[in-house]
């Protein structure tokens, strides 16, 4: 609000059509007048609007300073290690990539496999791809991300697991097996607080399946039947599980996902798509119009009654003095192209873009699709090839794992031995009697039940 204040002072042109709807806006607790171009999307108000959202640029420099940096660091510390023998060579940006996009496959496996819903697959998904926007495969391996995000997910979606229950299922066949088990414990209380800093604290996920759920619900008003939308929603849903294991989310809206998702399901898909844009465009446009001349008759009576109040004050305050008040008139109204769009913009761009635009959009989403589908974990393709090219991306990823991470090596040692690794520096307190209370049974109220998701 201060920027925008500061370009109306100045008499600058105000924010394009095109991201007013996405400002972050601060508000005072008792508003008198509507904010200066209109209300801002609620998504806009997130966290992860705010700061998980990059072009495909910066997600590419970010990725590429943190391997660059981690390379550096690495060098220096398996010297440390070992003066004799030379470092192993480092994972490139593109081998990170491909490892992490094998592990976030697993992610589906293990939720589903624990009856967990998709808003924790969806979640847990989405923290670990944050997670390596500011760590790297080279510090910490996805193997141990996944299961810990997974912990974390069900818990902030309010899903909680009980932490030695969880550990157990994992173990699978060597659940009997108590080292197996008391090993996916700790690695799970080991990394969590490191995840959460990682994050930023910022739990909450906009994923786009809430999207998608929603647009299924309203294509039903563009003459869509229920079993027409149960078949669209079966591509749908598979093609954003695919969606999940892209950049999408950290360049796009989950709305703009969602539609992707549908429009990527076939001819009848797009038909669909372009029938509900139709609609509403229509909405929208009338909506934008209506709202802005609301806005400015509020903006209008304001100063009229400002006016007033100050009037009465001046009044009180001379009249006190024993002076004559002088009646001020009432200055002009505030002129609306300081603080709203022109109404051929909002005729233009009633969604925010032109129709133009948000095809380009969903064609480019649509694109990271379809590369995911056929290019596999490493983009040169699917099947039994692309799995050996994983395997020795994970086998190099193992020799070249930080040294102070890695078990059984010198600067782990050092690392026990000093205290940096123990359970002050796990990122959770044990309680006195050695048991976490992420192992408590989760509370339940007689007759309470999980509210099941919806199905489309």
């Amino acid at each position: 609000m201060a920027d925008i204040a500061s370009e109306l002072a100045e008499g600058v042109a105000g924010p394009s059509y095109s991201t007013a709807s996405m400002r972050p806006i601060t508000l005072p607790s008792t508003p008198h007048t509507p904010p200066p171009f209109g209300p801002t999307s609620l998504y806009a108000q997130t966290s992860q609007a705010r700061n998980w959202r990059f072009s495909l640029p910066t997600l590419s420099s970010i990725r590429s300073n943190a391997n660059s940096t981690a390379r550096e660091r690495l060098t220096a510390l398996w010297a440390a290690e070992s003066s004799s023998t030379p470092a192993p060579p480092f994972l490139t940006v593109e081998e990170e990539q491909s490892l992490i996009a094998y592990y976030l496959v697993k992610i589906s496996a293990i939720t589903h496999a624990l009856r967990l819903p998709e808003l924790v697959e969806a979640t847990a998904t989405t923290y670990v791809k944050r997670f390596y926007l500011r760590n790297t495969v080279m510090d910490f391996h996805p193997k141990s991300l996944v299961i810990t995000c997974i912990f974390l997910a069900s818990k902030t979606e309010n899903y909680p697991l009980n932490l030695g229950e969880f550990a157990r299922k994992l173990a699978g066949k060597q659940a009997s097996d108590k080292a197996v088990v008391e090993e996916n414990r700790r690695t799970v209380l080991g990394l969590e607080f490191l995840v959460s800093q990682s994050l930023g604290f910022e739990y909450g996920v906009r994923g786009a399946h809430r999207s998608l759920y929603g647009l299924l619900l309203d294509v039903q008003d563009v003459g869509v039947g229920r079993e027409e939308v149960r078949e669209l929603a079966e591509g749908a849903r598979g093609k954003l599980g695919t969606a999940r294991l892209t950049d999408a989310e950290f360049v796009y809206t989950p709305s703009q996902i969602a539609l992707a998702c549908v429009r990527a399901t076939g001819e009848r898909g797009r038909e669909v798509v372009g029938l509900w844009l139709d609609q509403k465009t229509q909405l929208a446009r009338k909506a934008a119009l209506e709202g802005k001349k609301k806005r400015q008759a509020v903006r209008e009576a304001e100063v009229v009654r400002a006016t007033k109040v100050k009037q009465a004050l001046a009044r009180r305050s001379k009249a006190k003095l024993g002076a004559k008040t002088q009646v001020e008139e009432t200055p002009t109204p505030i002129d609306p192209a300081t603080v709203e769009f022109d109404d051929a913009l909002l005729e233009a761009q009633p969604l925010g873009m032109t129709r133009e635009e948000l095809e380009r959009v969903l064609d480019e989403i649509e694109a990271m699709i379809t590369e995911r589908e056929t290019g596999g974990y490493t983009g040169q393709g699917k099947g039994a090839e692309d799995l050996e090219r994983i395997k020795a991306i994970d086998a190099r990823q193992k020799a070249c794992m930080n040294p102070e991470n890695t078990p059984g090596s010198r600067l782990y040692r050092k690392r026990q031995a000093e205290g940096e690794d123990g359970e002050e520096g796990n990122g959770k307190r044990a309680r006195k009697d050695g048991v976490d209370s992420d192992d408590d049974d989760v509370p339940q109220a007689d007759g309470f039940s999980v509210k099941p998701e919806p199905k489309v």
